[in-house]
């Protein structure tokens, strides 16, 4: 989401160029869907200053014509924005683009200009955005229903709560809106969604921040979003609908630090396009046998669609269906080639059983067993692999000293040891005469050995 403002003398002439803006944003090219999303707002010169946030502005034709000195004092406010100017095609000269850019005006677009024109210069000027604090968006999935999936999904977003995050449940079942439901959350349908997700309203954070309900009153860290209204399973299936839930998401992203979606309810496609967007995936299964080739089935599509650094966590709910041991799902099932996995056991509550409709979540009763999935998503993964690589390669560059190092070490003793001094067997405690070298920890040193104890060399 690019948040753009519209900069003009008059009130006319920022209803104009935004009209303009509008009809650009509108009408772009075949590929769209790959566009990031513009939420437009009208400001004068003097008001600025107060939007800070601001990603692009842009400048209309009636400033540029009766005060162009003006754009200077623009540019000193926000310094490392973008500043675009739209010039009238009557009044375009060579001059005036120089003029403008001596006073810091980044690009010059025509009132002429074509969609796609406008969207290949936002593209190549919005790498120069200084990228924002986002919170992570986690995707609660599992290979068929009954599994226990809204039931981690409030679990999860209350444990985070709890630690003191801002937290979003994202509702996307529009059958039975169960998750909206459990949390008591009204009303159950979202007409504010559905104008979103139908692109019949812009996507900016005003209308968003209409979309979201409080789990419990008076409190806007903990909040909730139902689904879309008056709309069936097909409701996510078109290319349009996606791209306005990808939209909402984004700003979502930038208002909680973790935004929760339970894809009860989502048709395939949508929710592959949210394991692409995702930080973090949550995969729930139980111990039904016969669902054993289906969550591997699933659990091998998920991977292929994250990214590189993000995690995928299987979570094991003990709901009382089926029996199969958990060291058979976690050796045959809880596998996925070329990703590293964790499974984590969710044991079996009654009280945590009765959570609907109560006014709390199955994190009051299970806080000891969903804290390890709380604790490994708060870790930073990339930078574990990271340490990980770190430390090979440290492992393999001393490999080759150490037995250089032994090797000079066993010919100083076959020197000496004629003479009673240092025999070979005391290579722990070795003082070779002239150099003060000390090993400790070990016995000898092995090119190829991984050192597992403390080692001291002076």
């Amino acid at each position: 989401m690019i948040e753009l403002g519209v900069v003009d003398l008059s009130a006319d002439g920022r209803r104009r160029l935004s009209a303009l803006i509008d009809r650009w944003a509108w009408s772009p090219p075949d590929s769209r869907i790959s566009l990031p999303r513009i939420s437009s707002l009208l400001l004068s010169p003097e008001e600025i200053r107060f939007h800070g946030s601001l990603d692009v502005c842009v400048v209309g034709p009636e400033l540029i014509g009766c005060d162009a000195a003006s754009i200077h004092a623009i540019r000193k406010q926000i310094p490392e924005k973008v500043l675009v100017a739209v010039l009238d095609s009557r009044t375009y000269s060579f001059g005036l683009v120089e003029q403008l850019g001596r006073l810091g005006v980044d690009d010059v677009l025509m009132d002429s200009a074509t969609s796609e024109e406008f969207f290949r210069r936002i593209l190549l000027l919005q790498r120069r955005i200084h990228t924002k604090d986002k919170g992570s968006l986690v995707i609660v999935d599992s290979a068929r229903g009954g599994v226990g999936r809204t039931f981690i999904s409030a679990a999860v977003a209350e444990g985070w709560y709890a630690r003191g995050k801002k937290v979003c449940v994202v509702d996307c079942d529009v059958i039975s809106q169960d998750l909206t439901r459990f949390l008591q959350v009204r009303p159950c349908f979202n007409e504010a969604l559905r104008l979103l997700v139908d692109q019949q309203r812009v996507v900016t954070a005003e209308t968003v921040h209409e979309c979201v309900s409080n789990v419990w009153s008076e409190e806007p860290r903990f909040g909730c979003i139902a689904p879309p209204a008056g709309g069936d399973e097909a409701l996510f299936a078109s290319a349009v609908a996606q791209r306005g839930l990808l939209s909402v998401l984004d700003l979502l992203l930038f208002q909680f630090d973790r935004v929760i979606v339970d894809t009860s309810g989502l048709v395939s496609a949508a929710r592959n396009i949210l394991f692409q967007r995702c930080d973090e995936a949550l995969f729930v299964m139980n111990r039904d046998i016969s669902a054993a080739y289906a969550n591997r089935q699933a659990l091998s599509l998920i991977s292929g669609f994250l990214r590189h650094d993000a995690r995928l966590v299987t979570i094991l709910n003990d709901n009382g269906v089926g029996s199969a041991d958990e060291a058979l799902i976690r050796e045959q099932v809880a596998v996925t080639a070329g990703r590293l996995m964790t499974l984590h056991v969710v044991p079996r509550s009654r009280r945590a059983s009765a959570w609907m409709c109560s006014g709390y979540t199955p994190y009051r009763f299970l806080k000891r067993s969903l804290e390890s999935i709380l604790s490994s998503s708060d870790s930073d993964a990339g930078e574990v692999e990271t340490l990980r690589r770190l430390l090979n390669r440290f492992l393999a560059a001393m490999a080759a000293p150490f037995g250089r190092f032994r090797a000079r070490l066993r010919g100083r003793l076959g020197s000496t040891a004629g003479k009673g001094g240092v025999s070979e067997s005391m290579l722990g405690t070795a003082a070779i005469a002239g150099h003060s070298r000390l090993a400790i920890g070990c016995d000898q040193f092995e090119a190829d050995a991984l050192v597992t104890k403390p080692v001291l060399i002076g």
